[in-house]
Order: structure tokens, then C-alpha cells, then sequence
């Protein structure tokens, strides 16, 4: 075993990160696993209940700017105690009394759910750059089999009748442990400011990283779209009985995990424009299998291939964004962050005022029509690449 200590700190880091993205997925997915019982315990139609992913939208929109700046000046290390907070906002989206009330709390939630995100990435930036090769998809393929587990667990408590509330009580409990735990474990990065002018107060990306932005918009719609709305889909659309309906957020989970398990030997590879246009061709073709047929069988098909598309988009924007020379790691994922970021969440609000008038089935050909407009930008994106 190596004794080295600067060695050990790294490993140690490493395997804090691996954990924290699972809870991360774990979490994520006792959420989203949970919305058609958030659905009726509030008696919501398609758009009230697409107002809770909304609202999270505003709240990471209005923090996104600001978290380029506290990045600066406290470091990613200590940002991670958002992750206290976020945690415990969770058990409360099913305790208040009414809609305006979670709505509050949903937008709290997105508050610091993106300093966390922003942190733990920009995080997991720093260990990659100490281990000198592509890790963080690893780190990003946790993320999704927390999300995984967390589903087939949800068709168990879902199966034994427990109640929504005993269920995020009970995720938020264990993860707060955990995360206290492992927080000792994760590196400090050198403080330093950005290279901007004095009186430029929020920072947003420009040139190849705003294209990437909007490359990681529209894949984080469509990743975002998914997740909220793949349950819910099996549900009504597909019609599988409410417990077995997270079972399609298992398959699409699996298959990301899986995809983005292999992405850094990949990386190694391939030139990472080229993989980056794949995975947008693959995900159109998921979801347009997603749609073309309300078939159990069509539907999972759809969800295993877009899940295997979408798997490595995010992790190479990221890491794309934190090797950018004038800014640290977490303040060059907090710019793209501010465009991208909330697309993850906005996206699922569009979705379900297109379900309330014209069906779920049809809002889906909304997000199919966004990994078009990816492949568009991703070619766009590598004529530029090749002109610098």
C-alpha cells in the first residue's frame, strides 16, 4: 500500500467524492421518484406540480452569478456546506401546508443545491488534475447509480406503503451523516482571482465556453426532462402501476452510470468534440424510440439508449470548463453553470405546461427536438475548434 501522504490525501479525496456524487444521485432520485405522490398529496395539475423543478430553476438562476464570486474568495471545500442545507430543505417540500409554500422551499432548494453542485464539481476538477488523467466521469457515473439504487429502493418503500414523508425524512437523515463524515476528506485548491476587468461584477462565459454553455443547456434539459418526467411518463403514459413506475428511471440511471463508467477510457481515445456530437446523435435517437410508441418495451429502449447518450455530455463540458487557464476549476464550471445549469431544471417546467395541453407523449417531442438543435451547435462548435 502506498504510503506517500500527499498520495493518500488524493485517494482519500477521491473515494469522499465517489461518495458524496451517490448520496447526490440517492437523493435526486428520492425526489423525483416521489412525484407523482407529490402530485397528489397537493392535489397539483401537470403545470403546479412543473412548477416545483421551476421554481429550483429560479432559485439556481439567482445563485449562479453569486457562486463564481464565492468560489473566489472561500474555495470549493468550504462552499460544500451548502450541502447541509439543501439536504435538509428535502423532508420539507412534502411537510408545508400548501403549494406556495412549496414552491418556497423548492426554490431555497435550488439556492444551494447550486453552490453544492458548483462546489463538488469544481472539487472533483481538483483531484482530477492531482491524479494528471481523466477520472471525473467516474465521479459523474456515481451520481447515477445512487440515482439508480435510489429508484429500485423507491419501488420497495413505494411497494410497503411509506408514505413520501418517512421517505425523505429517512434519505435526509442518512445523508447528512454522511456527508459530515466525508467532508474532512475533500483538497483545498489555491485561492486566486480572475482575470477580468475591475468593475465587471458577474462573470459569464464567452467564445468556445459560451458555445459549450448552450451545447450543456439544451443536453441539460433533456437530461433534466428525463429525470423529472420519466416516472410520471410510466405512469401515465405507459401506464404501469405507480410502484413500478421508477423503474424507468432505474433503466435510464443505469444505463448513464454505465455510459459515463467508460467516458474517461474514452476520453483517452477520441478527440472530445467527436464524442460530444455522438452522444447528442445518440440521445436523439432514445428519445425519439421514447415517443414513437407507448409500448413498455419502446419505452425502455428509448430511456436505456438516451441514457447511454446523455451519460457523457456533462462530464466533458465540465471538465472542458475547468481547464480554462484564467480561472480556477470551480469558477470556470460556475460560468458555464450560470447559462446551463438552470436548464436542468427549467426544462421540466416547459414540459409540463406542453403535457397539460397536449399530453405528456407530445411534450417529449419537445426535448427530442433539443438534441437536434445539440447536434447543430456541437458542428458549429468543432469548426471554431479547429479555427483556433
Amino acid at each position: 500500500m502506498d504510503s506517500n501522504p500527499i498520495t493518500q490525501t488524493k485517494h482519500h479525496a477521491r473515494i469522499a467524492l465517489l461518495a458524496q456524487y451517490f448520496l447526490c444521485g440517492f437523493i435526486f432520485s428520492a425526489l423525483l421518484s416521489r412525484y407523482p405522490a407529490l402530485k397528489e398529496c397537493y392535489g397539483m395539475t401537470m403545470t403546479q406540480l412543473s412548477g416545483v423543478p421551476l421554481s429550483m430553476s429560479i432559485g439556481s438562476l439567482c445563485t449562479m452569478p453569486l457562486c463564481v464570486h464565492l468560489m473566489a474568495r472561500y474555495g470549493s471545500k468550504k462552499m460544500t456546506l451548502a450541502g447541509f442545507i439543501y439536504i435538509s430543505l428535502l423532508p420539507l417540500l412534502s411537510l408545508v401546508p400548501n403549494i406556495i409554500s412549496v414552491y418556497i422551499v423548492a426554490f431555497l432548494y435550488g439556492c444551494f443545491i447550486s453552490m453544492f453542485d458548483v462546489a463538488m464539481n469544481g472539487n472533483s476538477i481538483i483531484v482530477e488534475n492531482a491524479y494528471k488523467k481523466p477520472i471525473i466521469s467516474m465521479f459523474h457515473a456515481f451520481f447515477y447509480v445512487g440515482v439508480c439504487l435510489s429508484s429500485i429502493l423507491s419501488v420497495v418503500l413505494i411497494s410497503n406503503h411509506i408514505s413520501i414523508q418517512q421517505h425523505h425524512i429517512l434519505m435526509a437523515f442518512f445523508s447528512l451523516v454522511i456527508l459530515a463524515f466525508i467532508r474532512r476528506y475533500y483538497l483545498k485548491e489555491t485561492i486566486r482571482e480572475p482575470k477580468i476587468p475591475a468593475k465587471k461584477k458577474i462573470l459569464f462565459p464567452t467564445g468556445l465556453l459560451l458555445l459549450l454553455a448552450f451545447v450543456a443547456l439544451c443536453g441539460r434539459v433533456v437530461e433534466g426532462g428525463v429525470n423529472n418526467w420519466s416516472t410520471v411518463y410510466m405512469k401515465m403514459v405507459v401506464d404501469f402501476p405507480e410502484n413500478l413506475a421508477p423503474l424507468g428511471l432505474a433503466i435510464y440511471s443505469a444505463f448513464m452510470s454505465i455510459g459515463r463508467f467508460f467516458c474517461d477510457y474514452v476520453r483517452s481515445k477520441f478527440r472530445e468534440s467527436h464524442i460530444l456530437l455522438a452522444c447528442c446523435g445518440i440521445s436523439s435517437l432514445g428519445i425519439s424510440l421514447m415517443i414513437c410508441n407507448t409500448s413498455s418495451v419502446f419505452a425502455f429502449v428509448g430511456l436505456l439508449i438516451a441514457g447511454l447518450g446523455i451519460s457523457c455530455l456533462v462530464p466533458i463540458i465540465y471538465s472542458l470548463a475547468g481547464r480554462q487557464k484564467s480561472v480556477t476549476p470551480a469558477m470556470g464550471i460556475a460560468m458555464v453553470n450560470t447559462i446551463s445549469g438552470t436548464g436542468f431544471l427549467f426544462g421540466p417546467f416547459v414540459i409540463g405546461i406542453l403535457a397539460d395541453h397536449f399530453g405528456l407523449r407530445t411534450s417529449f417531442f419537445y426535448i427530442w427536438c433539443l438534441t437536434i438543435v445539440m447536434i447543430f451547435l456541437m458542428n458549429r462548435y468543432r469548426r471554431k475548434e479547429k479555427e483556433q
